[in-house]
């Protein structure tokens, strides 16, 4: 048995569960993915059970989704659907393939990936350990069944990281090189240069209004910060010092406003431009902060405040990312989660 686990299964009384809809063969299938506790109430209706928070169905009320698909009832059995998959991830202990960026691409775009080995049936896919949807493996064989919609969605993230990725690769400076705040006041620039170029290039693409207005305020930003290291470098040049007086400053609440919010809409491209624009401020910050842990006192400090800049840029992302997900839930009619 599933602990407390597996809820009891509700069903409106005008439906009768067909004979394949099985309330032990549901948890047979969370087992096998070693599931041993879901969050709420396993409701069945039209032909899928639906994991909910619901006590009951309002009634005079037309609803759209009464939570999450967990599992869609088929003639020849049970499926797991992905965004079930993705939202038990964290539970999920058995039947994930973990996959590379260039498996995980192959199999967006329809091949077959040859793995031997693998539990025969359906399984969880997951990139880095994060659950991306649902793959079914038959023989040695296997396939993506993730839904059309969203591979497009993941194949605009992954061009996007592997934008990103390759950028940073070309803008990291070697850590044995990065010794003096000429060094560092360089690699800087050079990385504020190309941050304003991908902001730049993601407004000019976005087609809604308020992610636009962010993305070419998030370029703003990286000219100003370019140009205020500019005056940095030409001081140590003449002075032989670097000071930093300028403060970072909190642009979420300023930027995201209500306008804004309501004009955003979960769009595939602004999703993934938003989502390659946090892995390149995270790898900024993560870069920063770890100079400034072996660096001397002088430019521990100069990487302390590269690390915050780019950190307030990584939450207004962040905050804008978390948007996307409410919006997402919003419009797909999702209730009562």
């Amino acid at each position: 048995m599933l602990c407390a686990s597996i809820p009891t299964i509700s069903t409106p009384k005008e439906v009768s569960l067909p004979f394949y809809a099985d309330p032990s063969e549901v948890e047979k299938l969370l087992r096998e993915f070693g599931v041993e506790e879901i969050p709420g109430e396993l409701l069945f209706r039209h032909d899928a059970f639906w994991l909910t928070t619901a006590k009951e169905m309002p009634k005079g009320v037309k609803i759209h989704a009464v939570g999450i698909r967990l599992v869609r009832v088929q003639k020849i059995g049970l499926k797991p659907t992905s965004f079930g998959l993705m939202f038990l991830g964290p539970r999920i202990k058995n039947r994930r393939v973990e996959l590379t960026r260039e498996e995980l691409r192959e199999l967006l775009l329809g091949h077959p990936l040859r793995k031997p080995g693998l539990p025969q049936g359906y399984v969880a896919l997951s990139l880095e350990g994060e659950v991306l949807g649902c793959g079914e493996v038959r023989g040695e064989v296997l396939r993506c069944q993730i839904p059309r919609a969203r591979r497009q969605e993941l194949l605009i993230v992954l061009a996007q990281e592997g934008a990103v990725i390759s950028s940073a690769g070309k803008m990291a400076v070697k850590e044995e090189k990065v010794e003096t705040p000429e060094d560092v006041l360089k690699g800087a620039i050079l990385l504020e240069e190309r941050g304003k170029a991908f902001y730049e290039h993601a407004a000019l693409s976005a087609q809604n209004p308020g992610v636009k207005e962010i993305f070419s305020i998030l370029a703003r930003e990286e000219e100003r910060h370019k140009e205020y290291l500019a005056k940095a470098f030409a001081e140590f040049l003449r002075t032989g010092k670097v000071t930093l007086t300028s403060q970072p400053v909190d642009v979420t609440s300023a930027v995201l406003t209500l306008e804004i919010k309501k004009e955003i809409e979960a769009a595939g491209f602004e999703a993934a431009a938003i989502y390659a624009g946090m892995a390149l401020e995270e790898k900024a910050v993560a870069f920063y902060a770890e100079k400034a842990k072996t660096a001397p006192h002088e430019l521990a400090k100069l990487y302390e405040s590269l690390a915050k800049w780019e950190q307030s840029h990584l939450d207004l992302l962040a905050a804008l990312d978390e948007e996307l997900r409410q919006r997402v839930w919003h419009d797909r009619g999702f209730w009562p989660f």
